[in-house]
Parts: C-alpha cells; structure tokens; sequence
C-alpha cells in the first residue's frame, strides 16, 4: 500500500490536472454574478453591424453576438416574412434595437443578459371582431418564481393548443388574456418542469416551477442493483437507447464511440459483422487482453456485444474506475460495461416496427498511379536498378502491354471489384403489462452487404421477458435472448490484388472471357476469381438469459436468487477452389476446412438486499454469493484435394489430412460479496464493498484473493453556502479508492503438460510425449490499485451539466509470459513479472446553449487523455529490448531507426560513408560515430492514443432534429501493413501515388523507386491521427394531430449518415486499422440510411 501512495500523484501535479477543468468549472459559476449589471449599462453597449434584407430573428441573433446578450420572446411575434436591413458602426444597443423593432410595435425589458421582446399594446382601434373578442376575454395575471422563491424572468406562458402566449417581465410577473374558464396555461423555462394550469375561476395565477433534474433522477446500473445518478459515488458513464439507435451501426459497440470519456472504441476492420474492439481507460497490460467484462441483463461475458440487436437495448452503463468495478472482483480490473435491454413496463400494450434502409459505400480509397504514371514509376524503378527500359525487354513490359499503353487501355482494378452494398434493419417489439405482470418480446433481421462480393453479414435475433408479481413478497421473472449470425467474409485475396496488378492488365482474354492469370507468370491473379472460389463463412448462434425468484421475507429485505446460463457454438468454414491465387489456378489441390466451437457458462447468484431510511440517514446493504462455471471444446480438421466444390461440408472426400485438432476446458469462479451505501442528508454518500474471489485458473494456496474498495461523495450543492448561489444547479465531489484483480491466463498455467513428439526407438521412427510446459507453483493474481477524485456538475438549472475525474491506477504482479535462460531448456514461463502504472484525465460537458420558442440547440463534449508507464520488468528495472518493453515508457511503443529524410544528390559524399546512396532513406546517426547500429534506435512513437475527443450537436426546430457527432483521435503510430505492400516502391506491383524522388525532383519524403536502401521498414510507421464526422441525422416527428388520426402513438422517419467524412494524413484504407494484415483487409465505408420509427 506504501508503495502504492508513492505513484499517487503529488499535490501540485493534482493542482495541474485538475487545475483547468476548475477554473472553467469556477469561472462558468461565476458568469452568473456579472448577469446583474444594470439595465442602462446593457443598453449601452455599442453595435458594429452591417446587415442587408435578413430575417429579423437571424438578424437579432447576430446583434446579441456583437453585444453579447441574448434575446428570448415567443414564437410569431414577428410576421414569417418580416426581413431588416441594419448599418451601424459603434451605436448604442438601444438605439439598434429602436431601429430594428420600432416598425414591428415591439418593445422589450431586460433581465441580466436577457432582452426579452415584448409586443406593445396598440392604440389602434380594434376591429368589430377584435372588439368582441375583447371584451369576451378574462384578463388574468401572476407571477412565476422558482422552487426558492426567486422571481423567473423570460418564462414562456402559452395557452394551450394556439400559438398564443406572453413571456414574464424581469420581476416574473405576467399579464394575459384568454378567452374562457376552461383555458390551459403552459409555463415553459429552460432547466425546470413543464407545469400546465387550469385557469378555472382564477384572475391570480402564481406558478412556482421546479428545477429539472431527470440528469439528477437517472438511474445508473452498478451490478447487482441500480442507484440513482445523484448518489453515485465512483466514476460511471452512461449512454441510453436513444443515442444507441440514432447511430445505426449494426454492433452496439460502435454506437458508444466518441459517446464518453475514457471509453476509446475501435473498428477492428471494415468487412460487414467485423465488430469493434474497447478499451477502458487506456493499457492496463503488458502481454494480454485489455477488454472489458461485458454483463448483459446480469450475464458475464468477455466475448463482447456483436450478438445483440441495437434496437433490444435500454441502456449501457460502463463502470471505470476500481471502486466501480470492484463489485466484480477480479473480472472487473479492464472495466465494465453493463448493457440492459428492454423489458416490459405496466399499461397499455405496445407495438412498435423500427427499419432502416440504405447503401454502404466505399470511400477514402487510395489514390493509386493511372496508367502514365505507372509507366513512369516502372521506367524510374527500371532506371535506378541498372535494368534495360527499351521495348525490346519483355520483363519492362510485354508486347501486349506496350500495345495497352500505346493505345491508353488502362484497367481500373479497384472499381472492377468495388461496389455499393445493401445496409438494413427491421426490428419489432411489443411490450406492456398491469401491475402484477410485465412483459416484452422483440424479433430482429438485420443485413449488411459487403463492398466486395461476396462479403455480407445477416443477424437474426429473438427476445423475450416476463417479470410477474406473484403475491406481496414473491416475485419471478424469465429472460432469454436467441442470436444466431451468419458472416461471409469472402476472398482475404481479391481487395489486395486489386490494387496491386498494374493498370496496363486487362482482365478479359480475345473471346472476352475473363482471364485467370492477366500479369503475365505473376503469383498475382485476377481478382474476379478469387470472389467466386475462395469462400470464407462463419455461422454462429448463442442463447442466453436468466431466471430468477424473488423473496421479501420481511420489510427492508429483499433475497433474490438468478441462474444465468450462456450458451454458443460457432462454425468457422473455408474453401479454396481451384479458380483462386492459393491453389495457383489448379497447380494445388484445392484446400477446405472447418473449425467449431461450443461454450456454455452458467452463473448462480444468490442475492440478499437490505434497503431502509431513518430520517435523514438512508442505508442499502448488499451481499452475494455467486458461482460460475465455464467450459470449452473446439475441433477443426484441414484437407486438401476436394474433388468439387462442396466447400466443408464433405470433407471425407479429400485426399490427404493437412491438419487436425481439439481441446477442451474447464474453469470455474466462486465468490463472495459485500457492498454498503450509506447517505446523510443526501449530502455525504459513502460506498464500501469488499469481494472475495477463488479462481481454479491460478496455483494452489493462491486460489483466493480480496478486493476491496471505498468512495465517498460530497454533494456541495446541498450545502448552504452554495445554495445561496443561484447558479450553481448541482456540484459533488467524489474521491473513491479501489483493488481489483486479474486471472486471465490460459486455464492450465500453473500445471505441466507433455505435447507429442518424434523420436528413434530401435532404428524405428516412434511416436512419443515429453514435457512441453513448464509448471508455476506460485502464479497468483494481478493486482489493480487505483486512485479517482471527481467532480459533478450543473450550472443555470442544469444548462450547463458535466464531470471532470482524474485518476491513478497501478497494476502489480502482471501476468506474462517470462523468458527463460536456454540452459533450463525451455522458453518462457507464465509468472508474475511485471508493474504498470495508467494515469489519465476525462472531461464531459453538456450544454443547452439555446432555446427560443421552438429552436433548441445542445451540445456535448468529451475529452480524455492518459498515460501509461511500465515501472517494473522481471522484478527489476532493467529494459526489454527484444519486446519494445522500457522501464518508464509506455507499452505499446514503435522502437526504431529514425527517420531523417531522402539522401539528396549534393549529399553523395556523405553518404557514401553509410554505404547509400542519393534517393536512399536516410536515418538519423544518433550518436554521430558515422556508423547505423543498434544504439543509433529509440523509441519513434506509441501505439495507443495521446487523447480522443468528441463534439456532439443536437438542434431541434419543432418536430425536426437534427444531430451531427464529430469524433477525433490523436497521438497513435501503427506499422502500416498497407504501406509495406501498396507503398515500397521497390516491386512490380501498383503503387500509391506520391511525390518521390528522382535526380530532377529531390523529394525529401519518398525514396527512388527500385532503390530504397536497407531502411526499407522506417517509412511504414505511420501517425494515424483522424478526426470523423461519425454521424449525421435528420429526423422529422409526424405531428400528434395527424398521427391520432391515424390510431398510431408515434410516428418519425429520418436519413442519417454514418461516418460520411473523414479528415487524416494516412493515404491507406482506414486509419483505424493501419496494422491489419492487406490479406484479409476491408476498404473505409460511408453508410447512407433512411429509417423509420413507428409505435401503435
């Protein structure tokens, strides 16, 4: 523990961390004390405009940004068609807004920054019909203060089911005519309730509004329970369905990207039904997986959510930090993401049918060389090599290329293959109940074609729950979810030679007939081929869910019991025809294989509750006990010469056996635990937990570990002195501490194992076994210890809501594999081995930055950065070179020579001495010896961002929504596998298009074609920094009137885009796979959808 506090950060480095988020937090605070200037000096403030024939209410909007105040009046106060045009240089507000609202009998008061329009009683006489109405109408007024009294300026009062309304004065007080007894006042302030009053016999009319807070009100999911958002006490991050749907990404996962702090998600590549891959708060190990625990409607899991159906999805709550997690013991040290789907609620019942429709489009491709440009880049290559360039060298170009080139026949490989593929969901629920049962059940399709042919991806989906109350103290429900996936994932071959067979190819022979080999002896084929012979198939199905009985014995008590058992198989399928580059168009025997899974995990939670309040102290006790039981068998079997083509499906019939296998597993959890929330006041919060763990993956006397934790919260905003400041809305402090642990190594790490082998008995080739693995006694568990201090946040009734968290977190005795001297005769061996510290920042902000009759318009920010350093190797301080492993650097580095330019003609001499030569690579000589060795490598760039952030904007105009995400990721370098094959330089192959070097262009970024030097692999690091507009959506609400017309509850069509823009230096497919192998890679896809809501 002692040393523990030592990594914490020191006070200052806390006061820097934390600085800059409190002085925003403190100076949007205090932004509300200069909101009570007074009016004379507002009206003061001077105006430079110049404004011709603009709409009057984009014409105040620009006013208010020159003089800084903001302008609130009802909707229809202006006519549709009312246009100003303004020139004034240095003028009064005042007298701006004589001029601009004189012509429309407008007048105005002022509240701080507020300017809130008024219409001017006329002194016209009115009409016969006005008159009547006149003297028809009662004349009521009041005044409209919030839940402390205050009086509510610029409050908007609408009388019901018209467009007709009035706005408070400064004092909040309001005047207003309506035309009868039965009349119903709509009172509208931003930040608290809607309030509706019937005016009945009333002429006096005060309204107190309360202050909004359904942020405050949320219920967050901690693992066995849920608490409201108000009394969290550690850092948790919460998005719900709205935003899940509003992404339509066929995994669930990819709707959280850019959605919270700290919460990095990655497309792992672009083929439909790849998923995405997740990470918590940055590298929290050296050697093995960093993602989280998923909990779906309380089921573990580390397989992820691919499976599940958007659209069956309430709500994802992600736990971050250790006290968070601890609930989960050692399956929690990565984080957690709890994902709740949708269940049944009491009333009337429901249908409701989601769909969307759309294509998915190929974009951001390389820009390769046309045909010209090949022609140079081979003339140059040729060139640098010493190679004959004349016509007569048939290995320069063929007779028949020469005649392709002479007459501009170019083939455009890419778009021969690419296409737009079909993107589509369909989705029904229904749902209802009464108050002794509730129940939902929901069916899904999705499909998603690939931009390839023939990759595609179909999920067929079946859900249902049911919860019934059975008598006052028994309770039982069921939930099973049915997910079963069919992935093509088509030829690994046909994209990358695509791009790589030069343009001067044709595909087609004399008859017109598609050519198998069309560059000549090259391994490299035609594509079109490979699509059709080479297939690649994964089914998979999985079920899942729970059932529980619930027990309230006596009052506060609660015992609930839940099994939870998981069931999936997978069958991994492939066919190599003799059509295809593997098997050389015949000259291979064909090739076919398969490889099947089956996992089944069962839980058993039995659960005990205590939850009671005494005045002001409210207590919820928490225990557990919970067993878990995982087991795996996997065979796979490879032949070759299939005699026609029944992909796996008979492989009896092949000719010889390449490859054949099985295992099984089994490993098994038991636990113990306990968790306490205790509130005074609703002011001090406190949570304590503490989970015993026995895992059989780990060695004997070292089964069992304890992880506690502890946080407390402090909300400020109950305090006195701070509700004496109007504008701080809610503010909490949390501090928590955490340990949580880690078991994921392979299930037999701690025993020996023999493996089979060869060896000479008698003369005779004898078939054997000998120790393949080394046993370890003392493996025991990984260790996270982690330190979060955080803040909450709400200013101006919640216009401004947010929180900042800043965190410590040290990982002890991690597992991996240790390397082991040759004279012990083995390799490595699973051990403790390691220290790692991960600090990091994460900042999210909402705000309503306006609100005017029926415009709205929000914004969301999230930021996060972090910072992981290795503090121990082997015990020691001693580096890893051959792993890129530094004491005091992060992980995930790129260890290298440096990159130092393009050796220039003038620099031949220089050199020389390197043994290069002008147009080479040049690296840099780091201790200047005129020698590249090894100490001349350092540590180039990481592979794991600096920081990400994202800007969300919503903006509402009546029944219309718009929503456009914007998503960035900065700091990473990736060895790009793109680059070493579509970029050398140095091969026959097509090439990407780029400024290189030649002695009449001395580029100082790309080397002479043909003549790279012996640095070949520095180029391939590259900076993948992206910022993506991840999602555009335009929604339209169909009006209440017409939908009850037409007996439907609700009714919203939209067009969104997904991912339509991306912004980056990285010429290869995606950014957010550089390293994925090009055998097997997918191109960067835009997806334009239209979709429709419809509920009865």
């Amino acid at each position: 523990m002692q040393k523990f506090f030592k990594t914490v950060p020191k006070p200052m480095l806390i006061m820097k961390i934390l600085g800059v988020p409190i002085i925003i937090i403190l100076s949007l605070a205090t932004l509300g004390f200069a909101r009570d200037g007074s009016a004379q000096d507002l009206m003061k403030r001077t105006v430079t405009a110049q404004i011709s024939n603009r709409d009057i209410t984009k014409a105040l909007t620009m006013i208010g940004h020159k003089a800084n105040v903001k302008f609130t009046y009802l909707p229809g106060i202006f006519p549709a068609d009312a246009k100003v045009s303004v020139k004034v240089k240095n003028e009064s507000l005042e007298n701006v807004l004589r001029e601009v609202l004189e012509p429309y009998n407008i007048g105005y008061q002022t509240s701080g920054e507020f300017i809130i329009l008024k219409k001017n009683s006329s002194g016209a006489k009115p009409g016969a019909k006005d008159e009547a109405r006149v003297h028809q109408d009662i004349t009521i007024s009041g005044k409209v203060t919030d839940d402390k009294g205050e009086a509510l300026p610029g409050v908007s009062i609408i009388l019901k089911g018209t467009q007709r309304g009035t706005v408070t004065d400064v004092d909040g007080g309001f005047t207003f005519n309506i035309p009868d007894q039965s009349s119903v006042l709509v009172f509208s302030y931003v930040g608290y309730s809607q309030k509706e009053v019937t005016v009945g016999n009333q002429t006096t009319i005060n309204v107190q509004l309360a202050n909004d807070n359904k942020v405050l009100e949320e219920v967050v999911v901690v693992g066995y329970g849920a608490i409201k958002k108000s009394d969290v006490t550690g850092a948790i991050a919460s998005v719900d369905n709205t935003k899940i749907a509003s992404a339509a990404t066929p995994d669930a996962t990819g709707a959280l990207q850019g959605q919270m702090p700290g919460v990095v998600v990655v497309k792992n590549v672009g083929k439909p039904g790849s998923g995405y891959s997740i990470n918590i708060r940055g590298v929290s190990s050296i050697g093995g997986s960093n993602s989280p625990l998923f909990v779906i409607d309380g089921i573990p899991s580390t397989s992820g959510i691919n499976e599940l159906n958007p659209a069956d999805i309430e709500k994802i709550d992600i736990l971050k930090d250790a006290s968070a997690t601890a609930i989960y013991g050692s399956r929690g040290a990565k984080g957690v993401v709890i994902v709740t789907t949708k269940r049944g609620k009491s009333g009337k019942t429901t249908i409701s049918y989601d769909a969307y429709a759309g294509v998915r489009t190929p974009t951001h491709l390389p820009e390769m060389f046309d045909g010209p440009e090949y022609v140079a880049f081979r003339t140059e290559m040729f060139k640098a090599q010493g190679k004959d360039i004349s016509r007569n060298n048939a290995a320069f170009f063929t007779p028949d290329q020469w005649k392709n080139i002479d007459e501009g026949k170019f083939t455009d490989w890419p778009k021969l293959i690419l296409k737009n593929g079909l993107q589509m969901n369909h989705n029904i629920t229904a749902s209802g109940g009464d108050e002794k049962t509730r129940f939902a059940i929901s069916a899904g399709l999705l499909q998603e074609d690939g931009n390839v042919k023939p990759e595609s991806f179909k999920r067929y989906t079946l859900r249902g729950n049911v919860d019934r109350q059975i008598t006052d103290k028994w309770k039982a429900g069921l939930n099973v979810y049915f997910s079963q996936n069919l992935q093509n994932l088509g030829s690994s071959e046909a994209l990358r030679s695509a791009y790589r067979l030069p343009p001067m190819t044709y595909p087609y022979d004399e008859t017109g007939a598609p050519a198998f080999r069309v560059y000549t002896t090259n391994a490299v084929t035609n594509p079109m081929f490979d699509q059709d012979n080479e297939v690649r198939e994964v089914r998979n199905a999985r079920t899942f869910g729970n059932i529980y009985v619930q027990f309230a014995p006596i009052k506060n008590v609660t015992l609930k019991s839940t099994i939870s058992p998981n069931y999936s198989t997978e069958r991994s399928g492939f066919y190599f025809g003799p059509l295809t580059k593997q098997s050389l168009g015949g000259s291979v025997p064909t090739q076919a294989g398969n490889t099947t899974r089956e996992n089944l995990t069962w839980v058993w939670d039995n659960q005990a509750t205590y939850d009671a309040q005494f005045g002001v102290h409210k207590l919820t006790a928490t225990l557990v006990q919970s067993m878990q039981k995982d087991r795996s068998e996997t065979s796979n079997i490879t032949v070759d010469g299939i005699p026609y083509k029944s992909l796996w499906y008979n492989l009896a019939t092949g000719g010889r056996v390449l490859a054949y296998g099985s295992s099984y597993t089994k490993t098994t959890l038991a636990s113990a635990m306990g968790r306490v929330n205790y509130s005074f006041k609703d002011k001090y919060l406190i949570t304590a937990t503490g989970r015993w763990d026995g895992s059989s993956r780990l060695a004997e006397g070292n089964k069992w570990g304890f992880f506690p934790s502890a946080s407390f919260a402090w909300r400020l905003s109950e305090e006195q002195f701070i509700k004496q400041v109007r504008q701080i809305t809610d503010l909490k402090l949390r501090v928590s501490y955490g340990v949580t642990g880690n078991d994921r190594v392979d299930p037999y790490s701690t025993q020996a194992a023999l493996g089979q082998t060869f060896y000479d008995f008698g003369g005779n080739f004898a078939q054997g076994y000998a120790p393949s693995q080394l046993p370890n006694k003392n493996l025991t568990w990984e260790t996270t210890r982690e330190v979060n201090v955080g803040v909450d946040f709400g200013f101006f009734n919640n216009r401004i809501t947010g929180s900042v968290d800043v965190y410590n977190r040290l990982i002890d005795n991690i597992l991996l594999s240790r390397q082991l001297p040759a004279p012990s005769g083995w390799s490595s061996i699973t051990d403790n081995v390691g220290k790692l510290r991960n600090r990091g920042i994460e900042l999210g902000i909402s705000s309503i930055n306006v609100v005017a009759g029926k415009f709205q318009w929000k914004t969301d920010v999230i930021f996060d950065s972090n910072k992981n350093r290795i503090l121990e190797l082997n015990g020691g301080k001693k580096d890893d070179v051959g792993n890129s492993w530094f004491i005091g650097q992060p992980v995930q580095v790129n260890y290298n020579y440096v990159f130092d330019g393009i050796w220039q003609t003038s620099e031949a001499e220089t050199a020389k001495k390197y043994n290069q030569t002008p147009g080479q690579i040049r690296v840099k000589d780091l201790d200047d010896n005129g020698v590249i060795n090894a100490a001349d490598r350092q540590i180039i760039g990481k592979r794991v961002p600096s920081w990400t952030g994202s800007l969300s904007n919503t903006f509402r105009y009546g029944n219309f929504d718009l929503y456009i995400m914007v998503y960035t990721r900065r700091g990473e370098q990736f060895q790009s596998s793109f680059d070493a094959t579509l970029m050398n330089y140095n091969s026959d192959y097509n090439q990407v298009k780029v400024d290189y070097w030649t002695p009449e262009n001395p580029s100082q970024t790309w080397f002479r074609p043909g003549n790279p030097g012996p640095y070949t692999v520095i180029p391939t690091f590259r900076k993948v920094d992206f910022t993506r507009v991840g999602n555009i959506t335009l929604g339209y609400n169909l009006p209440s009137g017409l939908i009850q017309r037409l007996k439907i509850s609700n009714l919203r069509v939209y067009a969104t885009a997904t991912n339509p823009l991306l912004f980056t230096k990285y010429e290869g497919f995606d950014p957010e796979w550089p390293a994925t192998n090009t055998y097997g890679t997918a191109v960067s896809t835009s997806s334009y959808l239209f979709g429709v809501n419809l509920a009865f």
